[in-house]
């Protein structure tokens, strides 16, 4: 059997102003808020427990991308972890600021984050 290649991608929403400093908050949310779902009894993602299980034992691969508003919006509708800013500091509250996907075969997810780029600074 062939080693799985498991990744956990993170969009950050680029249209909003947010500081290098929030963006690792808002990306630490959603790693915090997909691991705490995805280890739930009752996890929307059940199907996907083993892989997340696998991901964790495999080091944990992340990959940080940058999208538009209404990319991050398609990928919530979709059902993937969302975090919405609470409007304390940088941005306007309720702001979508990341979405992630659970982890998944990299093949998987390029089929719905594929066009997008890193996120480099």
């Amino acid at each position: 059997m062939n080693k799985k290649d498991l990744v956990q991608y993170f969009i950050v929403n680029k249209d909003l102003p947010m500081s290098k400093g929030k963006t690792a908050a808002q990306v630490a949310h959603a790693a915090t808020l997909s691991t705490l779902t995805m280890m739930s009894k009752d996890s929307p993602f059940q199907e996907r427990q083993p892989d997340f299980i696998e991901w964790v034992q495999t080091g944990m691969k992340k990959i940080v991308l940058k999208g538009k508003t209404e990319e991050l919006m398609k990928l919530e509708r979709e059902g993937y972890f969302s975090i919405h800013d609470s409007g304390l500091t940088e941005i306007k509250e309720g702001s979508l600021t990341v979405v992630a996907l659970p982890p998944m075969e990299k093949s998987e997810a390029k089929e719905r984050v594929g066009h997008l780029t890193l996120l480099k600074n």
